[in-house]
């Protein structure tokens, strides 16, 4: 550092008279002892334009130049910024290996989780049903955003590339595709507005607004707990890579959890449409038994179960694989319980719903033949006893949910999710 500083303008006089000499092969002029593939660079662009390097020196391996056949620097500057801030480049084929573990962000902090659950709930004190349609969608999908944004960037992707960014991605677009689904029905579905205000009416009928507080932060904990695994993954698996060679159990256990958490949210998404098109082309007390539905009777349900249900398996495969002990365990034992509620919380509500949906369905399509032939080959998912998903079997607005101090639709609902 010292010899740098005192040939400092040395260097500035030696840069102006041989410009063709590159950054590789100047810094080697101090320091030509030190093999090239262990050395690093920091530029910087001064407002005057002209770049000032800083050279150190690493013990930590990086990939051989072996196809450089000239110490020439043709990076353009665009590249030599980027590679200063930590950032992939694409001409630098020497960036060192940890070049995307430098490029990540710290961790999303409890408190920045906290928040993304419960500001979106804050939504049902205008409206009950946002409180857990939007709001839900909302509050998942931002905590995944985060940790995605948090994990390092890939030097070939323009996306993380990491195994916990494949979990969070899984987590992100069924939030998304959540709420996009919500404000469709909500502007084109005439009866869905009209189930909103019903479900409105019934929540003020019960209190003033300012009664909904407990079920507000009851959701908000809820989301919270269901989008704690995350945070698991991000810190125990967050650097490592989506595909590797070799036979470790953890790390395919993780990617085939990931995958089936992909495969439970793909299984809604592709039941909320295809219900909604069918119904839209041949009117709504059309029972749609085709497609998706021949296997699977509530595809929506069913999939999120599995959806979140293989969400909270990762946290645990996660920190099984880490290490072992009393200790270990302790340090992740509170993300596991809310994994665990978290997980258990939202089956319940969607088992009672799917008990209920079945039910409705029973008493108008039973007597027909399709019906029955339906019921035979399709598989209804994990639910309640029909008989426990409401208090009143005759009624048909829907008083008799679950819970009468939730505002949930699982007794208005018949086309799919928004519980």
């Amino acid at each position: 550092g010292v010899e740098i500083i005192m040939m400092r303008p040395l260097a500035i006089v030696a840069a102006a008279a041989v410009s063709l000499v590159g950054y590789e092969s100047y810094a080697g002029a101090f320091s030509p002892s030190v093999p090239l593939r262990s050395r690093t660079s920091t530029c910087t662009t001064s407002s005057s334009g002209h770049d000032g390097c800083v050279r150190s020196f690493s013990p930590s391996f990086s990939p051989p130049l072996t196809s450089r056949t000239s110490s020439i620097d043709v990076r353009p500057l665009r590249n030599r910024q980027r590679l200063a801030t930590g950032g992939p480049t694409s001409l630098n084929a020497a960036a060192p290996a940890t070049a995307a573990v430098a490029a990540s962000a710290a961790p999303p902090s409890l408190k920045a989780v906290a928040l993304a659950c419960l500001l979106p709930t804050l939504l049902g004190y205008y409206k009950s049903e946002y409180g857990v349609s939007y709001a839900y969608g909302t509050a998942v999908a931002s905590v995944a955003f985060m940790v995605l944004r948090s994990l390092p960037a890939s030097t070939v992707l323009p996306v993380p590339s990491a195994i916990a960014a494949c979990h969070s991605a899984a987590v992100l677009f069924y939030g998304v595709r959540l709420n996009l689904f919500l404000l469709y029905r909500e502007l084109f579905v005439p009866r869905f507005a009209a189930m909103r205000e019903r479900i409105e009416e019934r929540a003020k009928k019960r209190g003033s607004r300012l009664s909904r507080t407990p079920f507000i932060l009851s959701c908000a904990v809820l989301y919270f707990c269901m989008t704690a695994p995350l945070l698991v993954t991000r810190k125990i698996y967050g650097s490592a890579p989506l595909l590797i060679n070799g036979e470790y159990w953890p790390h395919i256990a993780l990617l085939v959890l990931s995958c089936t958490a992909w495969f439970g949210f793909l299984l809604g998404a592709l039941g909320d449409a295809a219900k909604s098109i069918s119904k839209a082309r041949n009117g709504d007390d059309h029972l749609v038994t085709g497609g998706v539905f021949s296997l699977f009777r509530h595809p929506n349900y069913t999939g999120e179960c599995i959806g979140w249900t293989a969400n909270c398996a990762a946290a645990f495969v996660a920190v099984l694989s880490a290490g072992s002990g009393w200790q270990h365990w302790k340090k992740y034992l509170p993300y596991l319980g809310a994994s665990v509620f978290g997980a258990l919380g939202i089956s319940t509500v969607l088992s009672a719903a799917t008990a209920n949906l079945e039910k409705r369905q029973e008493e108008q399509y039973g007597d027909t033949q399709a019906y029955k032939d339906w019921i035979k080959g399709s598989w209804g998912g994990i639910c309640f006893s029909k008989n426990s998903s409401s208090k009143n079997s005759d009624d048909k607005d829907g008083d008799g949910a679950v819970d009468p101090g939730i505002e949930l639709d699982i007794s208005d609902e018949a086309e799919g999710t928004g519980i």
